[in-house]
């Protein structure tokens, strides 16, 4: 028998999770997502025990971008969201009607919940690499008008502070997983049923390409990008913030 302040909080979680499954795509459906997965990390609650009554929560996939050509940066970022919220992810290629190239989506892959939370960060860091690369290019060029705006150089900027970025972001969600550790003593790891269904997945799965991720020419631009990437609040307040005030 549970004690009836295990119940409590379990009844807790399951309303932060309704409240999210209600409308999946505002900033108290990602509040409610975030806040239900520490709640259950801190009281040991397993997925189990939050949904239905069979006791199983349904694996599935779910599609985090567009079908587009994808840049190195946003594979790059569904590896750092699905190693940090207990999901795999995988390319979904198609080919549309009348096009001759194939274009890709992300999916990630796991238990429902951590698929919604996992898709949800993904768009949040996504719109925030767009965002503070746009300010930081446009900021180098303003602060130096001795130096000339072309492609060559705007694409080192950009990739050389991305990667700065996505290293600052990584960094910042390994701090956080040790933060739960030691606060809660407990870690945040993949479902042992998810590796195993999604093991059994990539057998259809074709042959990996290399992904080819361009160097840092521009080390002020990466330090920089680290700095941010590491900093922020990954919450849609934060960045409406961002985008009215820019």
């Amino acid at each position: 028998m549970k004690s009836n302040r295990n119940e409590s909080i379990i009844k807790k979680i399951r309303g932060l999770l309704a409240i999210a499954n209600d409308n999946k795509s505002d900033e108290e459906s990602q509040s409610a997502f975030l806040l239900a997965q520490k709640l259950m990390v801190k009281h040991d609650v397993a997925l189990s025990e939050i949904t239905d009554e069979s006791g199983k929560e349904e694996i599935k996939d779910g599609q985090a971008t567009a079908y587009k050509k994808l840049f190195w940066w946003e594979r790059t970022l569904a590896g750092i969201i699905a190693s940090n919220f207990k999901v795999e992810y995988y390319y979904n290629n198609k080919r549309f009607s009348g096009e001759k190239r194939r274009k890709s989506a992300v999916i990630f892959f796991g238990y429902e919940s951590d698929v919604q939370l996992a898709k949800e960060m993904y768009i949040l860091a996504y719109d925030a690499i767009l965002l503070y690369s746009k300010r930081f290019v446009d900021n180098y060029y303003n602060e130096d008008e001795y130096v000339f705006r072309t492609v060559s150089k705007t694409n080192d900027l950009k990739n050389s502070y991305i990667r700065g970025f996505l290293d600052g972001l990584e960094s910042k969600f390994k701090e956080q997983l040790i933060q739960m550790k030691e606060e809660f003593g407990l870690m945040v790891i993949k479902p042992k049923e998810v590796s195993e269904a999604y093991e059994e997945l990539s057998r259809t799965f074709g042959k990996a390409h290399k992904l080819r991720i361009p160097d840092v020419e521009e080390f002020l631009a990466y330090r920089r990008g680290r700095d941010d990437g590491n900093s922020i609040d990954y919450t849609k307040s934060s960045l409406n913030d961002e985008v009215i005030g820019y």
